[in-house]
């Protein structure tokens, strides 16, 4: 178990790292009203960047499901640059770095859920 944290904690750093510190923000922040706006929109694309044992509590719609960690990068790739995204984790700040790396990989239209999944299960 320890070892899971243990690489769990240096995978996130690592993603960290390939991150540009610009003082900017390069992706909006968006409330559950927001989302449920914009859930409406086809082109609108939800990603939970959450892990499996936390998903197994619950989803937002019908997301895509692709962790925080060292392989997210590839996962993101295939991915439509034109397409609107709001990213996801339990609190929002897991989302916020997947967020920036999107930015970072030329995704134009990238949002954040602030809150998180915890944030839509007090909502309801």
């Amino acid at each position: 178990m320890i070892t899971y944290i243990v690489l769990a904690g240096v995978a996130v750093f690592g993603v960290g790292l390939y991150f540009k510190s610009s003082g900017q923000k390069s992706y909006k922040d968006v409330t559950i009203k927001d989302l449920k706006e914009l859930m409406k929109d086809k082109n609108t694309v939800l990603i939970d960047v959450r892990t499996p044992k936390e998903m197994k509590e619950g989803v937002i719609g019908k997301p895509l499901k692709i962790e925080l960690g060292t392989t997210m990068q590839e996962k993101l790739k295939p991915l439509k640059k034109d397409k609107k995204y709001i990213l996801y984790c339990r609190s929002g700040r897991r989302s916020i770095l997947a967020s920036r790396m999107m930015t970072n990989m030329g995704f134009k239209d990238v949002n954040n859920l602030h809150g998180g999944y915890n944030a839509w299960v007090s909502e309801k």
